[in-house]
This record gives structure tokens, C-alpha cells and sequence, in this order.
């Protein structure tokens, strides 16, 4: 489903890069300006240092998790066929990461300011969990739509008020309509909608 959405949002938008997580290896996300995230056991076909070290190929199917920090152009099995991507590891935060991208021109810090906006997406599902929305399910295309794009201008408004109100996250503002404002009665008072 992650591919449908994303062909109906690039009928709307200009996307220029896809990021996700690493579960989402598959033929039909991996393609164009992707950056992403590969699991430590993966194993590559080949792979290049970009930086010193050797300047030829290493074969013989390492784990990413043996490479150490640094770029390289890596050669990964999709499906029936291989690709070559940019392969970024680095140590953010006391983590390793492993970044890769299909658009070999992007620089390592391009890679990691792309990779850093999915920390948005995580945020954005802490939020719908604190907000208590999650376990929403629609069947049909057309729900699901309606329901993303009115999610995601209450998640938006919400955060907004967060900010105006100087408080630090969603569970904090919930605790303040709660505890300050008398709760969901008090709110709907406020905003005459009985």
C-alpha cells in the first residue's frame, strides 16, 4: 500500500526523495531519489570505499554490519536483479546507521540531512498515539485519503498550539486541556460545540 500512496502523492507534489525505514526494502519503493536505512545483517553483492582504503570492488557478500564508518558505492540484490547505491555508515548519536541512497550524486551530507527528516515521521507517530487516533482502519482509498489529510492538519494544529502555548510535546498540551481548561467539556464550551 506504501507504493500506491506514494504514486498518488506524487500526482499532487514533487517528490524529490522517498525516505523510509529499512523494513521497506522492496522493488516496487526502491527506485528514484531514495534515501533509507539498510538492517546490519544485509549482506552486499560488492562494495567500493569511496574514501582511501582499496579502490576496487570487495566481493564475497560482506554483512554491513563488517564495513566500517565511511562511504561507499555498494552493489545490493533487489528482487531478480542488482542495483548500485550510496552507502552511507556513520556514527550519529552514539548509533550506527546505515544509509544508503539510489541517487549517487547526493554528498554524505545531503544523505544525513534527508535521512534526519524521517525523525518528522517518528515524531508525527508519537503524536498520533498521544492524540489516540491510531487505531483507525479504513477499507476503502478514498476514506483512508480523507482521513490522512484531516489527520494531518489536527496533528499540525495541535503541534502548532504546543508551540504558542511553550509547552514541550502532545502529552503535555493533553495534560493542560485536561488539568487547566477543565478537559474535553471545558474545550467544547470554549469552542460551542455542543
Amino acid at each position: 500500500m506504501a507504493a500506491e500512496i506514494l504514486e498518488v502523492l506524487k500526482k499532487h507534489f514533487t517528490v524529490v526523495r522517498v525516505v523510509f525505514d529499512s523494513w521497506y526494502w522492496s522493488e516496487k519503493l526502491v527506485k528514484g531519489g531514495v534515501v533509507s536505512e539498510l538492517k546490519s545483517n544485509r549482506r552486499v553483492f560488492r562494495v567500493k570505499p569511496l574514501e582511501g582504503g582499496e579502490t576496487s570492488w570487495v566481493e564475497g557478500h560482506p554483512h554491513v554490519r563488517d564495513l566500517p564508518p565511511g562511504p561507499y558505492l555498494a552493489d545490493l540484490t533487489l528482487g531478480d536483479r542488482v542495483i548500485t547505491v550510496k552507502l552511507l555508515i556513520v556514527v550519529y548519536k552514539g548509533d550506527r546507521l546505515n544509509l544508503y541512497t539510489t541517487d549517487l550524486d547526493l554528498s554524505d551530507e545531503e544523505v544525513m540531512r534527508t535521512w534526519k527528516i524521517r525523525w518528522e515521521i517518528e515524531e508525527l507517530h508519537k503524536d498520533i498515539k498521544a492524540l489516540g487516533v491510531q487505531d483507525s482502519s479504513f477499507l476503502k482509498r478514498s476514506r483512508l485519503q480523507g482521513y490522512l489529510s484531516l489527520f494531518v492538519m489536527v496533528v499540525n494544529t495541535v503541534r502548532g498550539l504546543v508551540c504558542s502555548l511553550n509547552l514541550r510535546s502532545v502529552e503535555e498540551f493533553l495534560w493542560f486541556i485536561e488539568n487547566r481548561l477543565g478537559g474535553a467539556p471545558a474545550l467544547m464550551k470554549i469552542f460551542k460545540l455542543r
